[in-house]
C-alpha cells in the first residue's frame, strides 16, 4: 500500500513537471516569436485529462449580444500585436517592427517604423506616445521622433502593458510577476511591487503566459489583471491591494482556462470591456464586475475551434484579441490570425412603445 501510494505521488509529480515544462517551451517560443515566423503558435500535445469540452460554450446566446459586427479593416501586417485609440478619431496598431495610424475609415495615415517588436503602446496625450518592447520602452510624437528613451531593465524582464499618471509610468513585468514604477521624465525604476506582500495585503501576481494588462482608472487607482488567478484586481497608485472580481469558469460570465483574461479597457461609467483567449470572447462587465453582456463569441472570433479547445488547457497555445473603444461606442478588436481590426457597433435600443 506504501509503494503504491509513493508510485501515485511520483506519477503526480512527473505529470506536472511535464506540463510545467510545457508551460515554459510556449513562453520562450513566444518570446523569441519575430514578425517573420508562423503567426498560429504550434500547438503542444495534451493528456486527454487536461482538454476542456468546450462545444456548448462555442456559440453566444443572441439575447446577450451587446454590439453588432461591422467592418473587417486590413493591418497590412504579418503578425499583430497591439491596438490604441488615438485623437481625432484615429486608432493604433502595432505589429511586426512598426505601429500603423489609422483613420476611422480604415485607411493607413502614417506609420512609425521600430527596430525591435512592439509588445505594447499608450497614448498619453495629443502628441505623445509611448511604444514599449520586452525591456525597454520609449516616447515619440505622432509623427514618430523619438523624445526620449527609458533605461534597458534587467535580464528577467518581458514588459506587456503601460500605463501613466502625471508622474509615473507603471509598466507590468510579465517576466518578473511585478508592476514596475518609474520615473515620468525619464523611465528609470523608482518602485515596484506584485510579489506576495501581508503588509499590503497583496496576493501576488500568477503570470503563466505573457498576457499581463493594466490600466490607471478614473478613480486614480490601478486595475491589473491577475491572469493566473483569472480576475481583475484594484490596488493603490504605491502598490496596496485594494479589491478583485472575477474567478473560473467556462460560462459566459466567468473566465475560462488556464489565464484570462488576457486584455481588457475601461469604459466612461467604469464598466469594462473584457478579451479571453482559448475560448475566445469579448464582454462587458459593469464596475463591480457584474456581467452585462457579450461584444463577441467564439463563435465570431474564432475558425479554428481546435486549436481554441487545446488553448483552454495549455498557456502556450492561442492567442488573444486585443480591444479597444472609441467615444462613438463602437469597439475595436485586433484579431491576430487573421491580421484585421473588426469592428463591433452598439446595438439600437428599441423604442418603446
Amino acid at each position: 500500500m506504501k509503494k503504491e501510494k509513493v508510485d501515485v505521488a511520483r506519477r503526480g509529480l512527473l505529470g506536472a513537471g511535464l506540463l510545467g515544462l510545457g508551460g515554459l517551451a510556449g513562453w520562450v517560443a513566444r518570446r523569441f516569436q519575430g514578425p517573420g515566423q508562423i503567426r498560429k503558435p504550434v500547438p503542444t500535445a495534451l493528456d486527454s485529462r487536461f482538454v476542456y469540452d468546450i462545444s456548448k460554450y462555442e456559440t453566444t446566446d443572441p439575447a446577450l449580444l451587446l454590439h453588432d459586427p461591422g467592418d473587417h479593416i486590413p493591418t497590412g501586417f504579418q503578425r499583430v500585436k497591439r491596438l490604441e485609440v488615438a485623437p481625432e478619431k484615429r486608432f493604433l496598431v502595432a505589429g511586426d517592427r512598426s505601429v500603423k495610424f489609422f483613420n476611422q475609415g480604415g485607411s493607413v495615415d502614417s506609420e512609425i517604423s521600430l527596430n525591435t517588436v512592439p509588445h505594447f503602446l499608450l497614448v498619453t496625450g495629443k502628441d505623445e506616445l509611448v511604444i514599449g518592447s520586452a525591456k525597454q520602452f520609449a516616447v515619440y510624437d505622432f509623427d514618430g521622433k523619438e523624445k526620449w528613451r527609458s533605461p534597458k531593465f534587467p535580464a528577467r524582464t518581458y514588459l506587456t502593458s503601460i500605463a501613466a499618471t502625471d508622474d509615473a509610468f507603471y509598466v507590468a513585468d510579465g517576466g518578473n510577476r511585478e508592476i514596475l514604477i518609474c520615473d515620468r521624465k525619464n523611465g528609470e525604476m523608482v518602485d515596484r511591487f506584485g510579489k506576495k506582500d501581508e503588509s499590503k495585503h497583496n496576493p501576488g501576481f500568477s503570470v503563466p503566459s505573457p498576457y499581463f494588462d493594466l490600466t490607471v482608472a478614473d478613480d486614480g487607482q490601478l486595475r491589473i489583471v491577475n491572469p493566473g488567478r483569472l480576475r481583475v484586481e484594484t490596488y493603490s497608485l504605491d502598490g496596496e491591494f485594494r479589491s478583485s472580481w472575477g474567478g473560473p469558469g467556462m460560462k459566459v460570465d466567468r473566465f475560462c482556462g488556464c489565464c484570462n483574461p488576457v486584455y481588457f479597457t475601461m469604459m466612461a461609467d467604469g464598466s469594462y470591456i473584457t478579451s479571453e483567449k482559448g475560448l475566445s470572447r469579448v464582454n462587458v462587465y459593469d464596475a463591480h464586475g457584474k456581467f452585462k453582456g457579450a461584444v463577441a463569441g467564439p463563435d465570431t472570433l474564432v475558425d479554428d475551434k481546435e486549436l481554441a479547445k487545446r488553448a483552454c488547457g495549455d498557456c502556450s497555445v492561442g492567442a488573444g484579441f486585443d480591444v479597444a473603444l472609441e467615444e462613438s461606442g463602437r469597439v475595436l478588436v485586433l484579431d491576430p490570425f487573421r491580421m484585421v481590426v473588426r469592428t463591433f457597433i452598439p446595438k439600437v435600443k428599441k423604442a418603446i412603445t
